[in-house]
């Protein structure tokens, strides 16, 4: 009698287990390398959702279009990398994650025939999908070594590299032989070879006129074009793009006294994150036409430079950005020169994609504007009425509150906000005691949620240069929500980004 009450017992409690097992749940997914919803069977793709942590996967498989699979990953609990069954059908279909037999919701996704994408061909920088002639260069490398193609070991005309693309399914005829373009030019492809279900390797050499620079690769299977990756190609200096440093936008414009993020190859081989005020670090330089840019951070090894726009530009024209050291001078690249060109620093949600939360502090705290939910991914702690107003902390502001928010290319700010006053001297620092007050000449319109807010100052952060604070305080009637939208507009040009109110 006890063995059966035993064996009983123990078929009980392996029903409640089975009855317990977490079940997961899907919220949204995009490609890996585009950040977009277009999938083709094979694609590499992050699946967000609620998920048990398992970094092997084992347990997890994947189904889409009528086929199942495994999956990469289930890291942190909060995404999953997998890949789209290469043997799926295309059109639209439910994608469904299973745990332990436990299956998900389903979330409605289409699925192309063929959708090539480079792998490690874009990312998200900020948040913001990357330009196409930006990436993180980690599409391409050598066919001989192996070595991935980056800013510090750029290729050379008529250099044989391989890359793999993904997306192209179990359907594309091996007869049909991908071709590559390289800055526009199409390249002799070499070698073709499957590289596991739903992707292929492709072997082509560099067209020996390809330009020194970051140029732009876009292969094309069975007529459907991929997405465009970056290849970094040349030793000089070369600038690839220019971007607000706060913003992480393009848009052909920079103002005096404000931030710039420049991206290329050819910067060096070292990385130096403290080097303000200097113009020359590792032997590089970036100028404006002849002065010289004071360098916030050299990460060569990332093909980045922060730079301060010479506060002595002005405010109309335009000026010519180089890069240049012992290998050369890069070519030049055209910038129109603007009274102001705002742009907001922001925190990016590794979950939501699309959102941008203003470094927005609360005033003289560190108490951070953003979601419970974001302050939670980011670590940061929530209870901020226990801490000191000196504690790092995030969470919702409200209604009458005031807050910091950090920008940058605000325009001309001088002492005490004269119009007739004098710039900072470009490679110094605002007096970090606030006195005086490097003030905006124009005052930037502000508002919280489409309501006018009141600014109560606009200037250079004291001790710093390109740093720019505007205080606001938050109207009265703003409605409540996670992401609440804050424009600041100063010289015909704004910049947006959210907050959290409750």
């Amino acid at each position: 009698m006890k063995q059966i009450i035993t064996f009983v017992a123990a078929a009980l409690l392996a029903d409640f287990a089975v009855s317990a097992q977490p079940v997961p749940s899907i919220t949204y997914v995009y490609t890996l390398a585009l950040q977009d919803e277009t999938f083709g069977p094979g694609t590499e793709v992050v699946i967000l959702g609620t998920f048990v942590p398992e970094s092997a996967g084992r347990d997890y498989t994947i189904t889409a279009g009528g086929a199942t699979t495994g999956i990469n990953v289930a890291a942190n609990g909060v995404f999953i990398l997998a890949t789209i069954p290469p043997t799926a059908s295309p059109g639209p279909t439910n994608l469904i994650i299973t745990y332990n037999g436990q299956p998900s919701n389903a979330l409605p996704i289409k699925i192309a025939a063929n959708a090539p994408e480079f792998t490690g061909g874009s990312v998200l920088i900020n948040g913001e999908h990357a330009p196409p002639q930006f990436g993180p260069y980690l599409a391409f490398s050598d066919a001989n070594s192996g070595n991935v193609i980056s800013p510090t070991a750029p290729a050379s005309p008529n250099e044989i590299l391989k890359a793999t693309v993904t997306g192209v399914g179990a359907n594309v005829p091996p007869s049909v032989t991908p071709t590559v373009a390289v800055a526009g030019e199409k390249a002799q492809v070499v070698q073709t070879q499957s590289s596991g279900p739903g992707s292929v390797t492709i072997y082509f050499v560099v067209p020996k006129d390809a330009p020194a620079g970051i140029d732009a690769v876009m292969a094309t299977v069975a007529g459907v074009a991929s997405n465009t990756a970056s290849l970094p190609v040349g030793t000089a200096p070369a600038v690839g793009l220019v971007l607000n440093g706060a913003s992480f936008r393009s848009s052909g414009t920079v103002a005096a006294g404000s931030i710039v993020s420049i991206f290329g190859a050819g910067f060096g081989n070292h990385n130096d994150l403290a080097a303000f005020p200097s113009t020359t670090v590792d032997g590089l330089s970036v100028m404006f036409g002849s002065t010289a840019a004071p360098i916030f951070a050299l990460a060569a090894t990332g093909g980045q430079i922060n730079v301060l726009v010479p506060d002595e530009l002005g405010s109309s024209g335009t000026v010519d950005l180089t890069a240049h050291d012992a290998a050369g001078l890069s070519a030049g690249q055209t910038l129109n020169l603007v009274p102001a060109a705002p742009g907001i620093f922001y925190y990016a949600d590794p979950l939501v994609p699309t959102r941008r939360n203003a470094v927005a502090l609360m005033a003289n705290t560190a108490w951070i504007a953003m979601p419970l939910s974001l302050a939670a991914t980011l670590g940061l702690p929530t209870n901020c009425s226990q801490l000191s107003t000196a504690s790092t902390c995030a969470k919702p502001a409200s209604p009458g509150d005031f807050l910091q928010i950090y920008v940058t290319g605000l325009g001309k700010a001088t002492a005490n906000g004269s119009s007739s006053g004098a710039v900072l001297p470009t490679g110094t620092v605002a007096p970090a005691s606030g006195n005086p007050l490097y003030k905006t000449v124009e005052t930037p319109t502000v508002t919280i949620g489409g309501q006018s807010a009141r600014v109560l100052f606009s200037g250079i952060a004291p001790g710093y240069a390109g740093l720019y604070q505007v205080d606001v305080q938050i109207p009265a009637n703003v409605t409540a929500g996670n992401d609440v939208p804050v424009e600041i507009t100063i010289g015909g040009n704004s910049d947006s980004a959210t907050i959290a109110v409750q």
